[in-house]
């Protein structure tokens, strides 16, 4: 993932706090689509593909609270932070409690939205890079039982294929370079 793919929503009914983070945002290189109030957030979220919320807790109509629950239910790998002014601990405690990734104090300075955005893009690449190994995980798992048919078979493609998946679990760290190198010779000799 780039920080081109990482889209972001910016939900304030405050036209000057919504331009100047999308501003502080767009600046950093983010994607950003803007909602004046949380019924129009809650609309982009069904048709947007959104990695972060930044959303005002206290707007008209369906309010940051609104937009977290939606978010948590519907798309919960989003991240969602709830910006106000009224910021009090118990305030802090029931959003981070019904599911926001973090909160922040107004007035807030332009490095904690910058810190915070970037702080949730690499939680994005964390998220992803997890997926990719339970997915090669999964794939290893399932086809391990025909390992050492592959093996006896002498099939050059098939072997091939193996040893790449195998160097790919080495880079990610799943196997040693000793295991690696174990598995990669038991192929090659055929003994599985």
């Amino acid at each position: 993932m780039r920080k081109e793919d990482f889209k972001i929503l910016v939900v304030d009914d405050d036209d000057i706090a919504r331009d100047a983070i999308s501003s502080i945002l767009k600046g950093e290189g983010y994607p950003v689509v803007t909602a004046k109030d949380g019924i129009e957030a809650i609309g982009l979220l069904r048709v947007e593909d959104i990695k972060l919320v930044i959303t005002d807790l206290r707007m008209p109509g369906a309010d940051g609270i609104e937009v977290l629950k939606y978010t948590v239910k519907n798309t919960p790998e989003t991240m969602v932070v709830i910006v106000t002014a009224y910021g009090t601990l118990d305030v802090a405690l029931e959003v981070i409690k019904e599911g926001a990734y973090d909160y922040l104090a107004k007035p807030f300075k332009v490095e904690e939205i910058v810190f915070l955005s970037t702080k949730a893009f690499e939680r994005a690449l964390l998220i992803q890079e997890l997926k990719e190994l339970r997915e090669l995980l999964r794939k290893t798992y399932r086809e391990i039982e025909i390992i050492n048919s592959i093996a006896k078979s002498n099939n050059a493609e098939i072997i091939t294929n193996w040893l790449e998946r195998i160097e790919k679990l080495k880079d990610k760290k799943i196997l040693t370079d000793e295991e690696a190198k174990i598995l990669k010779e038991r192929l090659i000799k055929g003994d599985g």
